[in-house]
């Protein structure tokens, strides 16, 4: 990079952002959510109460977040509703495709609720036959 006046700015300016990306992208590494492949393969081979509760907790959020979404949808939905554009809308009209969106989140949201208390179970599992095993072990002494 060569200004007219012959100044060369180039290595300035490269050496500051490739300081400041490296932490960057170290913090986004430690909150960044699972990959798909990331979480499919640990639903493949969670074994113990603590991935289980990760799982869990992956399915919580996705629940908030597409509460989130279907609230902001319907206060959209609702706006659209209000606007009288005319009885001849072509289909599908803009309020009909705010509902149509509305409904998809709520129903991921309820799908992710699903998997999330499936997960609960899953981890709160381990914990109850640890329970019943020293019970058990009480019992024969």
């Amino acid at each position: 990079m060569k200004p007219n006046n012959g100044t060369y700015y180039g290595a300035f300016l490269t050496i500051p952002i490739a300081g400041m990306a490296q932490p960057t992208t170290q913090t986004a590494n430690l909150t960044a959510p699972l990959s798909g492949r990331e979480l499919h393969s640990l639903i493949l081979n969670a074994h113990s109460a603590a991935q289980y509760q990760q799982l869990a907790g992956y399915f919580h959020q996705m629940e908030t977040k597409y509460r989130a979404e279907a609230t902001a949808e319907k206060a959209e939905r609702d706006r659209r509703a209000q606007i009288n554009a005319g009885l001849m809308q072509k289909y599908p009209r803009p309020v009909d495709s705010a509902q149509y969106l509305y409904e998809s989140y709520v129903s991921q949201a309820d799908s992710a609720a699903l998997q999330a208390q499936h997960f609960d179970q899953l981890a709160a599992a381990p914990a109850q036959h640890e329970q019943q095993d020293a019970t058990n072990t009480q019992g024969k002494l």
